[in-house]
């Protein structure tokens, strides 16, 4: 019931998607059919990116223009969001090089929780993958919460980490933190490879 939530990557399809609910609602989901009228929206974007479709959303909409990598950016994008809830969508999946996997996926998250604790941030949903588990062993197989990390590629691997440095912050009692490991996506505004790939 905060009247402040913080997205990451809010230019990208899950991102976007979530500021636009939160702004518009969900009408097929009686509980979220109606947007909160005095929930502010403050959204990180990439320099370079073009904010416009975001703040013609809502005057609601503050958004910082930041790099996870840069502890200074996250100290910016979390300033005064005591109570807040924190939505980071914001990762990396095809790199150019291998190591932005780790200073994207792991090391920004880092960044972005650490000033999220100091800033007093109540909770961080995180969203991870299916891809810290690795492939199924058969095709009936079912992972769950309790499934043996077996990362895919390097992907995966920083995911894993991600998702140990998310769960050591949980431990430390400092921050509430929720894990989602979402295995697909599919909808309006998704990649042009999506559409190959569903059918």
């Amino acid at each position: 019931m905060s009247d402040l939530v913080l997205v990451t990557g809010a230019l990208g399809w899950l991102g976007f998607s979530l500021v636009k609910a939160l702004v518009k609602g969900l009408p097929d989901i009686e509980a979220f059919s109606q947007p909160r009228n005095n929930l502010m929206i403050r959204c990180l974007i990439l320099p370079g990116q073009n904010p416009e479709s975001l703040t013609n959303l809502s005057d609601k909409i503050e958004v910082i223009v930041g790099d996870l990598r840069n502890p200074q950016d996250c100290d910016r994008f979390c300033e005064n969001a005591n109570h807040a809830i924190l939505f980071h969508t914001a990762g990396i999946i095809h790199p150019p090089r291998v190591s932005e996997f780790y200073h994207i996926n792991v090391n920004g998250t880092q960044n972005l929780l650490n000033s999220a604790v100091t800033n007093r941030v109540k909770r961080a949903v995180i969203v991870s993958s299916n891809s810290p588990c690795g492939c199924n062993p058969h095709p009936d197989h079912l992972f769950d919460e309790k499934s043996p990390y077996h990362p895919y590629m390097n992907y995966g691997k920083s995911k894993m980490l991600m998702e140990l440095a998310v769960m050591s912050m949980q431990q430390s009692g400092k921050i509430e933190t929720v894990i989602v490991r979402p295995p697909w996506f599919y909808g309006p505004n998704q990649p042009p490879d999506k559409p190959y790939f569903s059918k």
